[in-house]
């Protein structure tokens, strides 16, 4: 149970019970906020850095109240709770404004409420932050400052595909580029952009934002996101008109988002020779610097490690270790004195890093603060425009492009074990399948 709402009983007025209830969420940093009635309670949970948390329990008899509340926040018409209905409201907290959005459900103890809170102003911050490093980013440096292409960025839903793109946008060093986007809706104020919400009601589609934007001479347009065969077209035909395009694509991988495109029926010679980047990614919690700890793996550790990444295998641990190794290679010197010594040798692993079970105070007890990225970056080449054109099965493009340096995002996952960014379990979570051949 959370701290404000230890105190939270069902005579106090439903008002200070949302109050105390959203603030907590906020004080968490939660992205969801649900009341869930089950038999004779209401259960209130955050969802903090991708994991549930467990908030306080009310009784069951204030639901109507308090859903009355919320529907009345939200414009919602209330007297019916047999009807899905969703809205959003705003709320202040600390100087800094949050747009919270409603969906209600029926359910047979009542309804389940859920709240969504984003930030009006969310904080857009550098690639290196988000989690990328050495060779990716400089990868990804090289295709922001291209003059024509398409940089996809790719990843499940949750997999914090807006906000790299919105700090690759604001990567950009040469303030003379102009950029615009067309956005569903728009998340992140990115500060070089000038950015558009798509509204129907107005006839402001993408295929008709695009027209403008092509007229007003852009160099570089962003779409948010690569939704369907209409869209894909459209990006290529940006392409075409020598523009850099940046865009997303819900997909499980790097290689998944050239078969996609394909079957999608683009022609395999525009996206051989108009597509340069490919970045997947995903999201695991980040360990709380404050009370992060190292340990010894044991057997139990060892053959979790070793079922995902084979390090009994003298290749796979040397290229592992000189993961690493590049790792500390590509950060600051100042970053550096952050590092006592690597966690392995070429033939060994030598230690892990892993959350402190009570946590801290600056975690909430949890040992993890906030999310980090894992990522692998598949860059454009000859040998893979072949494999494009040839319309090559999956697995062959992807040996080409880890032989041609791309890492994994199992792989980078590891090598943030491995520095203290985050753990092994975390990293096994996202997924049973091994990508490494």
């Amino acid at each position: 149970m959370v701290e404000k709402t230890k105190g939270v009983v069902s005579k106090l007025p439903v008002n200070q019970i949302l109050s105390a209830i959203i603030e907590d969420g906020l004080e968490l940093n939660a992205s969801f906020i649900h009341l869930e009635p089950i038999n004779n309670l209401i259960r209130i949970k955050y969802r903090v850095d991708g994991s549930l948390i467990n908030g306080p329990e009310i009784s069951k008899k204030r639901l109507n109240s308090l859903s009355d509340k919320i529907k009345n926040l939200a414009n919602i018409q209330t007297g019916y709770i047999d009807l899905i209905s969703g809205g959003k409201f705003k709320y202040s907290h600390k100087d800094q404004e949050f747009s919270i959005r409603i969906y209600i459900m029926p359910t047979i103890d009542g309804e389940k409420i859920t709240l969504r809170v984003q930030s009006n102003m969310p904080v857009v911050t550098t690639l290196k932050e988000l989690g990328f490093w050495g060779n990716g980013l400089d990868v990804i440096n090289q295709a922001i400052n291209l003059n024509s292409g398409l940089i996809l960025v790719t990843g499940p839903s949750d997999s914090g595909k807006s906000k790299t793109i919105a700090s690759l946008l604001e990567s950009i060093i040469d303030h003379s580029i102009s950029i615009a986007t067309l956005e569903d809706p728009v998340e992140y104020k990115i500060s070089r952009a000038t950015q558009t919400q798509i509204n129907h009601r107005t006839n402001l589609s993408f295929k008709n934002g695009i027209k403008i934007l092509l007229k007003q001479d852009n160099d570089i347009i962003m779409l948010s996101e690569l939704a369907n065969s209409e869209s894909i077209v459209e990006a290529l035909d940006i392409v075409g008109h020598k523009k850099l395009v940046v865009s997303s694509l819900n997909v499980e991988s790097s290689v998944e988002a050239i078969t996609k495109l394909l079957d999608y029926g683009i022609s395999p010679s525009s996206l051989a020779y108009g597509l340069r980047i490919v970045i997947n990614q995903r999201l695991v919690r980040r360990l709380c610097p404050n009370c992060k700890q190292y340990i010894t793996p044991d057997k139990t550790s060892l053959h979790k490690i070793n079922q995902l990444f084979d390090l009994d295998n003298a290749t796979s641990m040397k290229y592992v270790h000189s993961q690493e190794v590049e790792y500390y290679q590509s950060i600051s010197t100042d970053e550096k004195h952050n590092h006592k010594s690597l966690s392995t040798s070429e033939n060994k692993l030598k230690k892990i890093w892993i959350n402190n079970p009570s946590g801290c105070s600056d975690c909430h007890h949890t040992g993890f603060m906030g999310r980090i990225a894992v990522v692998e970056i598949l860059k454009n080449s000859p040998e893979i425009e072949r494999l494009i054109m040839t319309k090559s099965k999956d697995i062959l493009i992807n040996r080409q492009a880890v032989k041609e340096g791309m890492i994994n995002y199992l792989v980078d996952g590891l090598i943030k074990v491995l520095i203290g960014e985050t753990t092994i379990d975390e990293i096994i979570s996202l997924t049973k399948s091994n990508y490494l051949t």
